[in-house]
């Protein structure tokens, strides 16, 4: 708005006294006009925020300014070429630009490198986090596109508290995906091994009552003889000789209980040879991934090697070749925890404060990385027994009056302090010396 002066020209309300707040000139540029060159810093100062709905055959893509207005939304598939054209355009806006994906691996590994590869600067918006803010936005619909925006507007707004997806190693990526292959065979294992005594109750309930089925030579009994009259048949000394032949120790003994349970029972129950032979099968699916299982370990220990940080983490009391692997895949980039408190409160061992007017209170933490909080209790609960500081600490925690569970914990959360120490330091595990008196 202006205003006349006394000659009649016009002149602004609010003026710049001082010139060199004013916004200079380029050379050839009209006076109080914007040239496409100044039009373009101006664009490239815009900060764009970028949301992937992923999905399986598809993604969903949707980019919002600083101010949360919608710039682009559309579909993507999940193919590389699609991958690719969709970078293209995020590069043609200009400004910056910060991604955030509700899914790490799986089907968003290849969108995952390609945008990493292409240079963007990719955050993990948990899928939690988005189903549950999506409840503050306007309509009860759920769709990709409205998921994509979500989680766009979420990155603008927390992108502080976020992890930021960084390239990994070889060597790293392989020792995760190895480890969760472990974890899976360990989890299939439980579960045979419910069915086997499950099944073996309905067939020859003496035999159940009478071998742990933790130990190689039982499994192998029961490849061979799975119902009281194959026991019966081929007798004590050719069960003793079969077992002895395949090395399983005591072989004596464990062929005298199996012929004596056998003995024990003489009534043929329902589907007894179909059941039988569902032990066998099941009895020999677990021995084959127990051998899996220990080729997976000698690989996890042949990567190991190869990182001067497993060489640390493996030093304290407690860590073996599993609980260090499984740490260093879990973990990750250390640089991303503040303190050991930040990666005590990732693993879900610190106590969470609670704290409403006058009440005050801490409870224990419901959230974190449930693998890291397994591994981390485990291995403090193993170290009890054989280290003569953890028992100690243990000790004083149930002198406290804590429970075991949280006396465990207790011990965890002091390691994560040592652990976090020795790796900032790059130092391994080594006793203090005692105080002189």
């Amino acid at each position: 708005m202006a205003t006349r002066s006394a000659t009649g020209a016009s002149r602004p309300l609010i003026g710049i006294r001082d010139r060199s707040l004013s916004r200079a000139r380029t050379a050839g540029e009209p006076e109080g006009e914007w040239t496409a060159d100044s039009r373009r810093r101006r664009r490239r100062r815009v900060h764009y925020w970028v949301g992937f709905d992923v999905g399986k055959a598809f993604h969903w893509v949707c980019v919002l300014d600083g101010e949360g207005k919608e710039v682009l939304s559309r579909k993507v598939e999940a193919v590389e070429e699609d991958l690719e054209t969709i970078c293209s355009e995020l590069e043609r806006l200009g400004g910056e630009r910060t991604v955030g994906l509700d899914l790490l691996g799986g089907p968003a590994t290849l969108l995952q490198a390609v945008l990493i590869e292409r240079g963007e600067r990719v955050f993990h918006v948990p899928g939690v986090a988005v189903n549950r803010a999506r409840d503050a936005y306007p309509g009860e619909a759920k769709t990709d596109a409205g998921d994509a925006r979500v989680i766009a507007d979420q990155l603008r707004l927390r992108q502080s508290s976020l992890q930021e997806v960084r390239p990994r190693e070889e060597g790293e990526a392989e020792l995760r995906v190895l480890v969760a292959h472990r974890r899976d065979l360990l989890q299939d294992q439980t579960r045979r091994a419910a069915r086997l005594r499950e099944v073996l109750l309905g067939v020859f309930p003496g035999l159940e009552a009478a071998l742990d089925f933790k130990r190689e030579g039982a499994l192998l009994a029961v490849t061979k003889v799975a119902s009281p009259a194959a026991a019966r048949r081929l007798g004590e000394a050719r069960l003793r000789r079969w077992l002895k032949d395949r090395g399983v120790r005591k072989a004596q003994d464990l062929a005298e209980r199996v012929v004596a349970a056998a003995k024990a029972q003489h009534r043929k129950l329902p589907a007894s040879e179909a059941k039988a032979t569902l032990v066998a099968e099941i009895a020999s699916e677990i021995l084959r991934t127990r051998e899996r299982i220990a080729e997976l370990d000698r690989h996890l220990e042949e990567l190991l090697v190869a990182s001067p940080e497993a060489e640390v983490v493996r030093s304290l009391p407690g860590m073996g070749v599993v609980f260090t692997a499984e740490f260093l895949a879990e973990v990750g980039d250390l640089s991303r925890f503040a303190s050991a408190d930040s990666l005590a409160a990732a693993a879900g061992i610190a106590p969470v404060l609670r704290a409403s007017g006058a009440r005050s209170y801490q409870r224990r933490a419901r959230r974190g990385n449930r693998a890291l909080k397994r591994l981390l209790y485990r291995s403090a609960f193993s170290c009890i027994a054989h280290h003569k500081q953890s028992e100690a600490y243990y000790r004083k925690k149930r002198a406290e009056g804590k429970g075991h569970h949280r006396a465990v914990i207790a011990l965890a959360r002091r390691r994560v302090d040592v652990l976090w120490a020795m790796l900032r330091d790059g130092k391994t595990y080594s006793e203090r010396p005692p105080r002189a008196a």
